[in-house]
């Protein structure tokens, strides 16, 4: 078991991968919508799912920012004496994949995650600020010496953001079901109500999302370097 890791902040982001998140899920939309799509009076589950996913990056893409992601980060540390902790780059930290100590002829050891000082090596003492804490004391300082590989970011949905694609897959839904043309006079009144009460709740969600969209501003002279 090493001593004890410590660094002031990340010394290299070596590698990293974005994984987009979905707004909401199928039981979402079917509990706003009161239908299950399974019973076929709608589109298919399947089809809800690609509507979510789409709608998802939409809603991204109108605000200008991913409103919630998650990143596969590999990060390099050195090690110092006496130190006790390491800060990771990216927060707020999901989950630690793995630390490995590298030795200086490339070998590794996969250090033990868990607060057990007897066989356990580290554990998440922060996952907001990216602390890292280790069961003992680093015995020397030394260059690239662990290798972290963790998942950062944010997976908690602005509320609003969320009630906004389930709208657009209950409208689209609507609209759908209401284009079929087996389907039965009773089903498509009752669509034509879902496709008017969601239109009319989207367009006041989406008015109180408007003012969190990014703005682009133009500058003039010196190259834009003001």
């Amino acid at each position: 078991m090493p001593s004890s890791g410590y660094s002031m902040g990340p010394l290299i982001i070596g590698d990293s991968a974005g994984t987009a998140i979905d707004y909401c899920t199928l039981a979402d939309v079917e509990i706003y919508a009161g239908v299950d799509f399974s019973a076929g009076i709608g589109p298919t589950d399947t089809q809800i799912a690609t509507m979510i996913s789409n709608y998802s990056r939409l809603i991204d893409a109108y605000l200008g920012v991913q409103q919630a992601s998650t990143v596969s980060v590999e990060e390099w540390f050195d090690t110092k004496y006496f130190g006790e902790h390491i800060v990771l780059g990216l927060r707020p930290v999901q989950s630690i994949t793995s630390i490995l100590e590298v030795k200086g002829d490339g070998t590794t050891i996969t250090l033990v995650q868990g607060r057990n000082r007897n066989d356990q090596d580290y554990w998440l003492a922060n996952s907001d600020a990216g602390i890292v804490r280790f069961g003992a004391e680093w015995g020397e300082t030394l260059n690239n010496r662990l290798k972290v590989t963790y998942v950062a970011g944010n997976t908690s949905v602005p509320a609003m953001v969320k009630q906004a694609v389930i709208l657009m897959c209950v409208r689209a839904s609507a609209r759908s079901a209401l284009n079929d043309e087996n389907c039965l006079d009773r089903i498509a009144a009752m669509w034509e109500r879902l496709e008017i009460g969601a239109q009319k709740e989207l367009d006041w969600v989406m008015s109180e999302l408007k003012p969190q969209k990014l703005v682009g501003v133009a500058t003039f002279g010196l190259n834009g370097a003001y």
